[in-house]
């Protein structure tokens, strides 16, 4: 029997009341806490329901000793299976709410009372998520599955779906906090709730369904709870407004409706309180060199919008993955200047982690890095420079002076070819006059140009310098003062390589090793994958729908590799049958993980037709050759295998063979 909770239970119990100004609320398009304005550098955390108290504190504590005034947290764990996999309940089936009774595990709803009550001891403002766009922690597919729908969109669309999901919300708002004894909905430590992580609705690009959802929904939540600020959690995409246009036409998708998600409106919505937009240029298809500018843009378009629109806008999750062939620092300095000179109310880094516990824990004793984003609260630059931040957008005292910094290339890393030189310039003083880049005997002045956002580059042939390690230095000249960086790199034009690690799936079992790893605008059959024996001397072969209606329709396979760390060259072949008719394009890609580093982005794009004719068995095949080169990326052990339709209609199998990894000879 499972334990059922009601929410007309708990809202006979007695209300504690609060000083209003207790509450962050929002006036004249800010941020307004005990009647001053509240500006703050916050931050992330997924784990903080489902965590000991020893590491809810520390990252709390790290927060409080950080200046990070606002932690955005999960608060939602849905479906029986998520719930068992956590050893932690508090949504397993619909209606259930909480450890259903025989269950010998936590309680969910415990363990994010302990974090409201070890916030509120710090000072320190939550904002609660109540749902996953995404399936991590069951999400909206698991109501989907739950009330037998077929596409993670009826979320929006279907009554007994969206009813399922006020009644977790009207449990959650009810709550009587178990070591408070304050509802959540009196309590001043939530400072917001979020209708869902990253909501999209991509059947419906026009953003009606989107906005009429949360529409319905903020509307709710307010009715319940009219102490706390709503807002959408999503990651602000934009629907083809005039004049908005992307830095340097990438990630176009941002910007075009692609996702179903129309920013603008879903601000104006007069019960959602503030904005929220999200940036992470490397999952989105960005170039590295134009990580930091398409990042800056993406900020200035966000609030510009917003101060028309007249509502308080944070920039509620950003990352670049620690892997990422680019200094991150620079960027994080450059997007949380132009937060903060251009008025936006918060800056929220992803993701904040303290000390880990059993098999959470790396060799320093902290939460493992497993996405690549992770800060801790220690010496390292990317922890200096939040705690920097933290003071300036708290106290608004400004000690911020003239700098310099590399971009791209990042210090240690290994070059090659033609690279592109990217550097940023901090002009606080307004008198910045002229940059200068140098390498061995040669000097870069006039083919250095601005690109935007004080970032300045150009392209470095390596091949004018020998191969070994080389020091490169940056000078910017101010009005009276000349501040300077300086980075290592190796160029290694004339490396020889050696295979690593292949993968030819002559044996059956080799199949076992790699599984299905997602879909975007695409679908995999059933079976997803399974191992053919007519294709070369065995095959991986994926079972697939591309529905040819859009230009990024992708399904990805993946396996782990021992010697990925150390790897340069990817090499596998794809084969598609020969169908008459058969047109459009292929791109084929890849990622490495931890840090979803995408490589060979746009490297091998090629018309369906141009594959080579081979046959098998009588059978014919249109055979493509795949070649990435990448930078040496430590850490990863995932090869993702990305195979990508563009206008491509097909419905049947694709074929994965003489998958290969080479590293330099030593």
């Amino acid at each position: 029997m499972r334990k059922l909770v009601f929410s007309f239970l708990i809202v006979t119990l007695p209300i504690v009341l609060f000083a209003n100004s207790d509450f962050v609320k929002v006036e004249n398009g800010r941020f307004i806490l005990n009647g001053e304005e509240f500006r703050f550098v916050g931050s992330n955390n997924y784990y903080m329901h489902y965590k000991s108290n020893r590491m809810i504190d520390s990252v709390l504590e790290s927060a409080k000793a950080m200046g990070v005034k606002v932690l955005r947290i999960w608060g939602f764990l849905d479906g029986e299976s998520y719930c068992r996999d956590k050893n932690t309940y508090m949504h397993p089936a619909p209606g259930v709410f909480g450890l259903p009774e025989g269950t010998n595990a936590q309680d969910g709803f415990e363990r994010l009372d302990y974090t409201v009550a070890k916030a509120k001891e710090l000072g320190i403002k939550l904002i609660i998520v109540l749902v996953n766009n995404w399936d991590d922690f069951g999400g909206m597919n698991q109501y989907v599955r739950w009330f037998g729908g077929i596409h993670h969109d009826d979320f929006y669309r279907n009554e007994k779906i969206k009813e399922e999901y006020k009644k977790y919300v009207s449990f959650l708002i009810n709550r009587v906090n178990t070591y408070t004894g304050v509802p959540y909905r009196e309590e001043p430590t939530i400072m917001a709730w979020e209708l869902a992580n990253e909501p999209r609705c991509e059947t419906d690009k026009s953003g009606n369904t989107l906005v009429e959802w949360v529409e319905e929904m903020s509307a709710y939540i307010k009715s319940l709870d009219p102490n706390h600020l709503v807002a959408v959690g999503d990651e602000g995409f934009f629907n083809n407004y005039e004049g908005f246009r992307p830095y340097g036409g990438e990630a176009e998708w941002a910007y075009n409706g692609w996702s179903g998600v129309d920013w603008k409106r879903l601000l104006e919505i007069e019960t959602v309180d503030f904005g929220t937009f999200h940036l992470y240029p490397s999952h989105w298809g960005v170039s590295p060199e134009n990580y930091a500018q398409w990042g800056a843009k993406w900020i200035e378009d966000h609030i510009k919008i917003a101060k028309e629109v007249g509502k308080p806008v944070v920039l509620e999750e950003y990352g670049i993955p620690k892997s990422a062939p680019v200094n991150r620092v620079a960027i994080y300095k450059l997007w949380n200047d132009l937060v903060y000179n251009l008025g936006g109310n918060g800056a929220m880094f992803w993701m904040l982690a303290g000390i880990g516990e059993g098999w959470d824990r790396d060799e320093k004793g902290y939460y493992p890095d497993y996405d690549g984003f992770r800060i801790v609260n220690d010496e390292s630059e990317e922890a200096k420079l939040i705690r920097e931040y933290a003071k300036l957008f708290s106290t608004g005292e400004d000690t911020r002076e003239d700098t310099c910094m590399f971009i791209t290339p990042k210090d240690g890393q290994e070059i090659k070819k033609t690279v592109k030189v990217r550097v940023g310039v901090f002009d606080y003083s307004n008198t910045f006059k002229g940059i200068s880049v140098g390498v061995e005997n040669l000097l870069f002045e006039d083919e250095i140009k601005h690109l935007g956002y004080g970032v300045y580059g150009f392209e470095f042939d390596t091949t004018r310098i020998s191969d070994g390690e080389h020091e490169m230095f940056l000078e910017a000249h101010f009005r009276g003062e000349t501040v300077k960086d300086t980075i290592r790199v190796k160029v290694v034009n004339r490396a020889q390589y050696v295979l690593a690690e292949e993968v030819d799936f002559s044996r059956p079992e080799e199949v076992k090793n790699w599984w299905n790893s997602g879909t975007w605008q695409a679908e995999f059959k059933t079976p997803d994958i399974e191992w053919n024996g007519e294709v070369g001397n065995g095959a991986l072969q994926m079972n697939v729908v591309l529905p040819g209606k859009g230009d990024w329709e992708e399904v990805r396979v993946v396996r782990k590799f021992d010697q990925l760390p150390v790897c340069e060259i990817l090499e596998y072949d794809i084969y598609i049958p020969d169908v008459e008719g058969l047109t459009g394009r292929l791109r084929p890609y890849a990622v490495l993980n931890p840090g979803w580093v995408k490589i060979g982005l746009d490297m091998n794009n090629t018309s369906i037709d141009s594959g080579e004719l081979v046959s098998f068995d009588g059978k014919k095949y249109r055979k493509f050759h795949v070649r990435i080169e990448f930078d040496k990326t430590p850490g990863v052990n995932e090869l993702h295998i990305g195979v990508v339709g563009d206008h491509l209609e097909y419905d049947g199998p694709i074929f994965i063979d003489n998958v290969r990894l080479y590293k330099k000879s030593s």
